[in-house]
This record gives structure tokens, sequence and C-alpha cells, in this order.
């Protein structure tokens, strides 16, 4: 057998491997939404995402750039409201009128983590805000807010959305590990099994 045909065959299964690996959705804002609404996450945007449905179809992911899950800020000018965002926040548009889901995780040490996903309706020019925190002790918590005008026009502040649904625990979820080993304080694994694992 030739060096060649012998390379080919041994490369065979990385191309075929493919197919194996894991496949990310990213969202991807409307390009011509004449009239769209608008959306903030703010904190662990590498884990957040969007997705809005339309006749049973979803369309939306990962609010990140890329495969890695690095912090994705993103500024489009959306109202302040008074806070000093410099980092790890993401803004974007999104079609109005349709269900729209804004799915956040919060990751942790030793595999602990927890997921809160908030659903509503967004309007068109109307401008909303997501927010989850690490919390504390055993639940992380998120805060849905309106972004609106204060009486007099010349500022904007933050209210409590009450138009919004939560898909499994309502505002707080409890952490969890996602490897049960973990919870034994005295489990230390192999780092190369677990790299960038605080063990």
């Amino acid at each position: 057998m030739s060096l060649r045909t012998s390379l080919c065959l041994l490369s065979l299964p990385l191309f075929t491997g493919c197919q194996y690996f894991p496949h990310t959705t990213y969202f991807n804002a409307p390009d011509n939404e004449p009239n769209p609404a608008w959306v903030r996450i703010v904190n662990n945007t590498q884990h957040a995402a969007i997705y809005q449905y339309e006749n049973g179809v979803r369309s939306g992911g990962v609010v990140r750039s890329g495969p890695l899950p690095f912090i994705n800020t993103q500024d489009m000018g959306m109202p302040k409201a008074g806070q000093d965002l410099t980092f790890d926040y993401y803004e974007t548009r999104v079609r109005p009128d349709i269900k729209t889901e804004v799915a956040m995780m919060w990751e942790g040490p030793r595999t602990k983590s927890c997921y809160i996903t908030i659903q509503f309706i967004p309007k068109a020019g109307h401008y909303y805000q997501f927010m989850l925190n690490e919390g504390s002790g055993d639940l992380c918590t998120s805060a849905a807010s309106l972004i609106e005008r204060d009486k007099d026009g010349t500022a904007w502040h933050l209210t409590p959305n009450p138009d919004v649904t939560y898909k499994y625990n309502g505002p707080a979820a409890k952490k969890r590990f996602n490897n049960s080993s973990f919870e034994d304080p005295n489990f230390h694994p192999n780092p190369e099994l677990y790299p960038g694992t605080a063990l």
C-alpha cells in the first residue's frame, strides 16, 4: 500500500467524525425589521441565548460570536437607566410580537450551575433587560425589567416587567452539580479530565 493511500485511509475517520462534534446555533439579530424591540442581557453572556418562535418554528441560539464560551459584550446604544454597564452585557434587536425566550446560565466551580429561562412577547419600540446573578447560598436569581422613560422624559429607569413567565422554576433556580461526584468536597478528579475546573 502506498504512503498516499495510507494517509488517506488514516485521515478518513477525522472527516467522518465531524458529524459527532457538538453543533452550536447562534442568535442573529433581524436585519430588516422596521420597528424592532430591544433586549439587553446582563452578566454571564457566554452562556446566554435568545430564541424566538413563529408558526411553531424556533430560531435563534447563543448570543456569543463563536464556538468557545467567551463573554460577549455588545453595546447597541440602549438606554443605560442609571447603571454603570461597562462589561459583560449584550444588547440586540429582536422581532416584536412573537414568543421569545431569554435563556441564561450561571456556571460556578466544580461543575455547579443553574439555569433560568424567561418567556415574553416583546413589543415594538420597547426596551427589555434580563439579568442573572450568582446569588447567595444554593440559589441564583434573575431580574426581568422594562427600561422606561422618567415622567419628565429626560432620563430612563428600570421597572419590574410583569408580563414575563418562567419556563421552569421562576425567577430563582437551585444550583446543581452537573457531575454528582463533585457533591463530595473530598472528590478530586484527574485535572486533565476537567481542565479549567476549580477542583
